[in-house]
């Protein structure tokens, strides 16, 4: 990254993207703009984020240039954000995946995006996702298809897949064996394994038990482990995976860092469920503004936690996760607050510097 200790952060952060999206320079001006708003403002309302925008011209123009902004192709991009994302994982060959749903409702319209996740300390970063026409459930063609998009940007990589109940099928199982990514996806009671329900295989299962099948069972048409455990409130799990039975279940707990990610972008960070952009393009392109913004908040916390490691609360946490350590800290310097010759408060181009992967 060039020298931007004496651009202001618009520019600073544009120079930044250039080198990752090759894109028109009007348009990175407003994306950069954009992620500066939104951070600042903490919300992704466009006219919310007018008065903040760094951007010539008044209020109005400003406003129907960002409505311009959201009606470009972000369909084309998606490979760039998917290396861009990847770039912060270059040292690691093993990836965990999560697939999983976010979706609200604005009137009567259903806003559902599929997001194929890769797994970052507790938290999870968007690789690829799909803004799906309807409400509830994916189907397998819309997961195989979002699976294949990244399928070439993730070769070379050890591949492991985390994943709700909610993704099952033949078709599925079929299509991860073939791109060769070892799942860990919890069944329903009734899904039939050797031909048999599941909940069959395992019965009087006791409350903190944790069972393992003997051997390999076919489910959904691949050889596959299966486990089932009941924790104390008398609710079963039932897990088909690779590998080792307690690998798998500590596996499918980071399940949660997806679920970790959702809050971050929605109410406790950006509140996404705030816009409305109900176009399937314009939505998935803000989706793709807010994704770039949460990752950086989260390496900048991640800085901020290694030089200022926060205070630790009773039960062993910290007081603050590492994305709200970075957008609190982008927020200050974002503000222009007053800074103390003594602060120990990182600076901006500290921070745009944890964002160049």
């Amino acid at each position: 990254m060039k020298n931007t200790r004496s651009r202001p952060p618009q520019d600073s952060l544009c120079a930044l993207l250039t080198a990752h999206f090759p894109l028109d320079p009007r348009r990175l001006t407003v994306l950069a703009a954009l992620i500066l708003a939104i951070i600042e403002k903490r919300t992704v309302c466009l006219f919310q984020l007018v008065v903040c925008i760094r951007l010539v011209g008044t209020d109005e123009t400003i406003y129907q240039r960002l409505k311009r902004f959201v009606q470009f192709d972000w369909a084309d991009q998606q490979p760039m954000m998917t290396r861009f994302v990847l770039g912060f994982f270059r040292d690691q060959d093993d990836l965990v995946l999560i697939l999983d749903r976010t979706n609200w409702k604005w009137g009567q319209r259903d806003l559902n995006l599929l997001i194929l996740s890769v797994m970052w300390k507790s938290f999870s970063f968007p690789l690829a996702w799909t803004v799906l026409p309807h409400g509830g459930s994916s189907s397998s063609a819309a997961r195989i298809a979002l699976l294949e998009s990244v399928a070439a940007t993730l070769h070379g990589k050890r591949l492991a897949l985390l994943a709700d109940r909610e993704f099952i099928g033949q078709e599925w199982f079929l299509a991860l064996q073939r791109l060769g990514i070892k799942p860990t996806i919890r069944l329903h009671a009734t899904t039939r394994v050797n031909g048999i329900p599941v909940w069959a295989c395992f019965k009087k299962l006791q409350a903190g038990e944790l069972r393992r099948w003997h051997c390999a069972m076919t489910v959904y048409g691949v050889q596959m482990r299966v486990l089932a455990c009941k924790n104390l409130h008398g609710e079963s799990l039932y897990l088909a995976y690779h590998g080792w039975s307690t690998q798998a279940i500590d596996r499918y707990a980071w399940r949660w860092n997806a679920e970790h990610m959702h809050q971050a972008l929605k109410r406790r960070g950006f509140d996404l469920e705030a816009t409305r952009l109900t176009d399937g393009g314009r939505l998935s392109l803000l989706f793709g503004v807010v994704t770039l913004a949460f990752i950086w908040c989260c390496v900048s916390g991640e800085f901020v936690a290694t030089n200022s490691p926060p205070k630790t609360l009773k039960h062993g946490y910290s007081a603050k996760s590492v994305f709200r350590l970075g957008l609190d800290a982008l927020g200050v310097v974002l503000s222009r607050r007053p800074r103390h010759k003594y602060s120990s408060r990182p600076t901006f181009i500290q921070l745009l510097a944890t964002f160049d992967p």
